[in-house]
């Protein structure tokens, strides 16, 4: 105990050096906190939509969980672009299995609906949405049901002699509340939030490191001569665990604070794919939240303790330890530029050996640039000292290649995030559409009926409708009549005719291989109706309403679903990762700014005596300026040329067109590299505190 006592004492009556060091590591791990915790409530608030969701995906095969069965008719629509869930239901005895959100099952001619579709019903012509859910407002869909609060839900009730007419329609005597049964785009989301929150952990780590290091020559000068006095190895880590501790502790109390206060404005302002997330959704569980608590504290002590290893040789810190390392070797480019070729090449391997290739190449270019960023640096720091001619260049250039591993350590998660978004926003910067991608041209609908009579389907056969029909292998229209509704050209090319028109292309004609209808063949099912609109809402939410009468089941799309949704989720996801690259590039330029700090006070004699022999405070400052921007600019230059390199391999290999990403990446990068450099600066008029003329006395 009387270890701790002293290492408490250090820290809080050590004089304005250990105060200040306490104040950065408090800060240091109150921001790891704050971000570990948000990036957590983004993952608690996807499993808690999840979970509201997964009635959706009840099935025959559900287990029992009422007395009686219940038809059930499950149908995914739309609205001016927005999702729409509509739910068919008879009763099929008193105690059939009921949907949360609601008491009971709607009876035949009664309908539930969720707060918002209530308010769209009540503003929209019938003909365009309540048409489709025959029956009075008898309900509302509680938020147990529902996703997030914009969503738009309906229940219709029916007797079930109405309900066994329409295919599709099955027994259900159990409600899903396990893991949903198509829970794809939920592991994908949480599996990009987990990539985000390790390219966010990376840099505050780094951050902790190096907070928790400053000033480190400085205590390991005063623990070497506790040791010289007799204190054990023992006492010292004890010391330091608690001289660090302290402002750990204090650090994450801050942290948990600063979430609480940030808690609302996320609630408030967190989307993902361009709706809201329910209140109770945005937290953290328990556990986690002590984990995180627990753990950023611990990572900064045990960092102290890897920072004493010196002393562990000696109490002078001499030692096999001590000794200066190698320089990093060119070998460190290999795995770099062994992926970027891969990903160079693998667009040219024919399928099927081509397909996915590129995945086993970007996991070693991503990490290869970390391995290969010390090498870099010296490398650059060496063609800096040849080309510089200036005093503040040279110094700065020999500063980086003395340590380079110690100079692109506060920038390495630079590198990772920058390359994550530069692949994401070369994804994002491609053009949909093409010859032959298959899209619907603006003012058409798609109704997707499986294989139904053309006579079923007289009310929706406009004039002018393309009628795609069910063909032995395939599906069966004439191009020329298909060209008039999607995006294609006649004749259709090889590819197309056998795999489909691209990723955009509507359900009817990605139904197999596509082929010109032979004589009789009106004669055939109907696959997909595609139906010419003036390109109005109005117009298109009336054709949608139509289908859902006649056939409850069909699947309609129009260019806003199929485009829109896909559109906003992109322009989103490219948005998080635009705001995480330029976060990170921020912490980084605060590590930067604390290696800085830290250079200073443990070189503060020599700059001292630079100046005393006729350097001037300005050009101390450049010296600290370039260490600084030589890092950071190559590991921004290392990440962009990276992600661009894996966004042109990836769209090749799937055959979509390719263009860089655009200029608004560049101007962000650009602007966060400048706002990283000006924190930097920050530190700069220190120079003139630290080289005054009594640091150059010794004692």
């Amino acid at each position: 105990m009387s270890a701790v006592r002293l290492g408490l004492r250090l820290a809080l009556a050590g004089g304005r050096e250990s105060l200040a060091r306490l104040g950065l590591t408090a800060f240091g791990v109150g921001v790891g906190v704050v971000l570990l915790l948000l990036c957590l409530t983004g993952q608690s608030a996807l499993q808690g939509r999840a979970d509201r969701a997964t009635w959706r995906d009840s099935t025959s095969e559900t287990p029992a969980t009422a007395q009686d069965a219940a038809l059930w008719l499950g149908v995914s629509d739309h609205y001016a672009g927005e999702p729409l869930f509509r739910l068919h239901v008879a009763a099929l005895g008193p105690r059939p299995p009921v949907p949360p959100g609601l008491d009971r099952l709607p009876s035949d001619g009664e309908v539930a609906v969720s707060p918002a579709l209530r308010r769209l019903i009540e503003a929209i012509p019938a003909d365009q949405l309540g048409d489709r859910f025959p029956g009075r407002i008898a309900a509302t869909v509680g938020p147990a049901a529902l996703t997030h609060p914009d969503q738009l839900v309906a229940v219709v009730g029916h007797s079930a002699r109405e309900l066994r007419a329409h295919t599709g329609a099955q027994e259900v005597r159990g409600i899903q509340t396990g893991p949903p049964g198509d829970h794809s785009y939920t592991v994908a989301a949480r599996l990009l939030l987990g990539v985000g929150a390790l390219l966010l952990l990376v840099p505050v780590v780094v951050f902790i490191v190096m907070v928790t290091r400053i000033a480190a020559v400085r205590r390991e000068q005063r623990f070497a001569a506790m040791r010289l006095a007799g204190a054990t190895r023992a006492q010292i880590a004890v010391m330091a665990a608690a001289e660090t501790g302290l402002g750990a502790v204090a650090g994450a109390l801050l942290g948990l604070l600063g979430y609480l206060a940030v808690r609302p404005l996320v609630a408030a302002h967190l989307t993902h794919g361009g709706v809201r997330f329910l209140g109770s959704d945005v937290s953290v569980p328990a556990g986690a939240m002590a984990v995180v608590l627990a753990g950023v504290p611990l990572l900064a002590v045990a960092t102290t303790a890897v920072s004493l290893r010196g002393l562990r040789v000696t109490p002078l810190g001499i030692g096999p330890e001590t000794v200066r390392r190698r320089p990093p070797r060119a070998w460190r480019v290999l795995p770099p530029a062994a992926g970027v070729l891969g990903l160079c090449l693998a667009p040219s391997v024919p399928p099927p050996a081509g397909e996915g290739l590129y995945l086993w190449f970007l996991l070693p270019a991503m990490v290869g640039t970390v391995v290969a960023g010390p090498w870099l640096c010296l490398v650059a720091a060496r063609v800096l000292g040849r080309l510089g001619r200036r005093f503040a260049t040279l110094m700065a250039a020999r500063r980086v290649a003395g340590d380079p591993r110690a100079a692109f350590r506060a920038v390495s998660g630079v590198v990772l995030t920058v390359s994550v978004a530069t692949f994401a926003a070369g994804l994002a910067s491609e053009e949909p559409g093409g010859n032959f991608h298959g899209e619907l041209r603006p003012g058409v609908i798609e109704v997707y009926v499986g294989e139904q009579p053309a006579g079923r389907l007289a009310p929706l056969m406009d004039p002018g409708t393309v009628v795609v029909r069910v063909s032995a292998g395939g599906s069966a229209v004439s191009c020329a009549d298909l060209a008039l509704v999607v995006n294609a050209s006649c004749p259709l090319p090889a590819s197309a005719r056998a795999r489909g028109l691209g990723r955009y292309a509507t359900i009817g004609v990605m139904s197999g291989e596509l082929r010109e209808p032979a004589p009789g063949h009106g004669s055939l099912p109907v696959r997909a109706l595609y139906v010419r609109t003036d390109g109005s809402l109005a117009a298109e939410e009336r054709v949608r309403t139509r289908a859902a009468i006649v056939l409850p089941r069909a699947i309609v799309n129009s260019r806003r679903d199929t485009v829109l949704q896909e559109t906003r989720l992109q322009d989103e996801l490219t948005t998080y990762a635009r705001l995480v690259t330029w976060f990170v590039i921020l912490v980084a330029g605060c590590s930067l700014t604390v290696g800085a700090v830290a250079g200073l006070i443990e070189r503060r004699r020599s700059f001292a005596l630079l100046r005393a022999a006729g350097a001037r405070l300005a050009e101390l400052r450049r010296i600290v300026l370039v260490e600084t921007a030589v890092p950071l600019v190559l590991s921004i230059l290392m990440g962009a040329a990276l992600g661009s390199t894996a966004s042109y391999a990836v769209t090749a290999a799937a055959g979509d067109p390719w263009s860089p990403p655009g200029l608004a990446l560049a101007t962000g990068l650009a602007g966060s590299a400048l706002a990283a450099l000006a924190i930097t600066m920050a530190a700069l008029p220190l120079l003139n505190v630290t080289t005054r003329y009594d640091a150059v006395r010794f004692e």
